[in-house]
């Protein structure tokens, strides 16, 4: 028991430095009422980087009426910055959004 307590007090003290690692965490959507957007009864989704410091690189998914188009692109959300357009709520269609696929520190 002696040795599996100072493993245990390793594997405690690294949880919060591991969640600070999670750069998903520190992605968000944002919506703003853009004139495109607002002709379709939609608004705009934007996404941008809340990390003080650190720029992300993030890969999302965009799917439409909750399936998944094949559409994937990529942006690199730098502290700080506007948020980077993805694309209306709503699409002549119907309903459209964007998932994270995956999001890394870039540094």
């Amino acid at each position: 028991m002696k040795r599996a307590l100072p493993a245990l007090l390793v594997c405690v003290a690294a949880l919060p430095a591991r969640a600070e690692e999670d750069a998903a965490k520190y992605v968000s959507f944002v919506e703003e009422n853009a004139a495109s957007c607002v002709q379709r009864n939609a608004t705009q989704i934007q996404v941008r980087s809340t990390h003080p410091t650190r720029r992300i690189k993030v890969w999302l998914d965009r799917y439409h009426m909750g399936v998944g188009t094949g559409d994937r692109s990529r942006s690199e959300l730098t502290p700080g910055a506007e948020p980077e357009p993805l694309g209306c709520s709503r699409s002549t269609t119907g309903k459209q959004e964007w998932r994270i696929v995956r999001a890394v520190f870039v540094d």
